[in-house]
This record gives structure tokens, sequence and C-alpha cells, in this order.
């Protein structure tokens, strides 16, 4: 199964300056084009990218929002040839259960190894329209701080917040700035550093009434950065680079994509990998020529993928 990185957005930061460590994080490869940019589970998404060959297949499958890579099938297996152009267009419908979070569809030629990818959300379920509830963001990284409120409660009834993770588990939870007025209950709360990605429910209940409000809110899996140092490099330079997101120390395979569209088989050098994080170096040859490259690094148990963007002038 492959698996491909989560995100196009905001990729660059986390990364520690050193000078053993590879320092600067890269852009990924040019974004398949999503319309609608988000939908409820049970949306139809439309994509459009280009830069593949003419007339070849594509490969496509979906990222979920915890990390998973699920085959997927566009709307009509026609959608999967390429156009002469090497432009692609296709739909997929999203299922009836889709994970609310942010999604990637990534889509590979089977000749060439061009990689598109085109990011979405899944929206959670409205909450009900009566009595009024709401939290904002809907979705957010671990440390964002989520704003609540729900009413119809009765004017002085002391209220019990309590918090359901991913996992199943319910506890009492102490929140931030609570306050009820004519019934209704506002709150905050700041999902912790290492909140597990997923939906988080919040039960409010009165201690008197009785009467119960959940609201939902998700968090999205962090981003994995990578980087290449230099970003530019003439042929026969030597580039180093860095992924996470791997598995543990898991074996690895690595291969390049060209400006012209073939991927071939890279020799790496100095491979190191601990905690996920693959470091390693390669040496353009001398005869490689110039333009945009990305090098893939895949994980051989986790089937994780990460790809580095640099440039070969």
């Amino acid at each position: 199964m492959k698996r491909f990185f989560l995100a196009l957005v905001a990729l660059a930061a986390l990364i520690a300056p050193g000078a053993s460590r590879i320092a600067a994080a890269q852009s990924f490869p040019p974004p398949a084009r999503v319309y609608p940019s988000s939908g409820q589970a049970g949306t139809r998404f439309d994509f459009l990218a280009d830069g593949f060959q003419s007339g070849e297949q594509i490969d496509i499958w979906v990222n979920t929002p915890d990390g998973r890579a699920l085959p997927a099938r566009p709307d009509s297996e026609l959608q999967r040839r390429v156009a002469r152009d090497g432009r692609a267009a296709w739909s997929w419908t999203s299922p009836d259960d889709a994970q609310p979070g942010t999604w990637s569809l990534v889509a590979r030629g089977q000749r060439s190894g061009a990689v598109r990818v085109g990011l979405f959300t899944i929206l959670p379920l409205p909450a009900p329209a009566a009595p009024d509830v709401n939290a904002h963001p809907a979705a957010g990284r671990p440390g964002t701080r989520f704003v609540f409120f729900a009413a119809g409660f009765a004017p002085d009834d002391p209220i019990g917040f309590f918090l359901t993770a991913p996992d199943g588990e319910e506890r009492l939870t102490a929140v931030e700035q609570p306050r009820i007025f004519n019934g209704r209950v506002d709150w905050a709360w700041t999902a912790p550093d290492d909140a597990a990605p997923g939906v988080w429910r919040f039960r409010v209940r009165g201690g008197n009434s009785r009467f119960e409000q959940t609201l939902a809110v998700t968090i999205e899996r962090p981003t994995a950065p990578v980087g290449v140092t230099p970003g530019r490099g003439r042929a026969g330079s030597l580039f180093q680079f860095f992924a996470e997101g791997l598995q543990g120390r898991e074996g690895v395979i690595f291969w390049v994509n060209r400006p012209d569209g073939r991927a071939e088989k890279a020799t790496v050098e100095r491979v190191a990998i601990n905690d996920g994080r693959a470091e390693w170096s390669w040496i353009a040859p001398d005869d490689a020529p110039p333009g945009q490259w990305s090098m893939v690094v895949r994980g051989v148990s986790s089937g994780v993928e990460r790809v580095v963007l640099f440039e070969i002038r």
C-alpha cells in the first residue's frame, strides 16, 4: 500500500539549525486543483492535475487524517487515462463515513512516476440546530485553542465538562474561562501538544437539570517536515536530505524523479534512520539534466513515502 505525505501547507516550520543536520524545508510537487476544497462525508470532489506523460495511466489513493493510506477509485475508470497534453481530470466521492479532517488524494503516473497531491477537508457533521451549540475552529493541530458554547441550560445549573478522546475514554475535564449566562455556557480548551489525531468530543451536562449537549472538534495530524541542502545545485553536487514521519528504524528505498518525468533508482550514501527520521546524501550524476527533481524515500514496513524537491541548474 502506498502512503504519502499529508500536507502541502505550512510544511517548513520546526526545522532546527545545525551543521550536521539538514536546514532547508522544501515545497512539494505541483498540487492538484480540487473543487470543492471542503465538504461533508459523501461529497464528490473533482481533481485536475498536469505534468504526466501523454496517455499514461494513473494510480490514485487517499491518505486519511489519522495517517492511513486507502485505495481510491475514480468515479469512472476511464478517468485514469491521462490526456495527450499530460493533463488528468478525475472525480472521487468520499465515503458516507469519511473521517472529518484534512485528507489528501495522491495521483501517480505509472510510467513517468510523476506525483500530484490534492488537499481537501471533510467537515464534521453539523451540530443540532436546536438548542444552539458551536465550536471554533472545527479542526486544528495539537496546541490549538478551541472556543465553545452551548445553550439550553437552566440559568443557575452547575455545569460539568466531560471530554472524550479518539480512543473512546471519557474524563471529567477542567476547561478555560467557563461562564454561564441566560442558559448559555461558554468555555475554551487548548488541545495538548501531544493530542492524538482524530475526533474529540465535549459532553456538557447540567448538574441539576441533567440536560446535556455534545460538541466535537477534530485534531489533525501534525505535518512531517522534509528538507534538502542545498536546495539548488549543479550536476555532480552533493545533496543532503532528511525526512520525518517514517517508522522507527525501518528499512527504506529511494528513487528520484527527473525533470523529463522518468523515475530512477537512487544510489544514496550515509543513510541514518532513527525514531522515524531518515537522513541521507546523494551525488547528482555529472550528466544530470537541469530542472526540477524530486527525491522519494519510502518505508519498507510502513509504506510511508516522503518527497523532497530540489533543483539542478
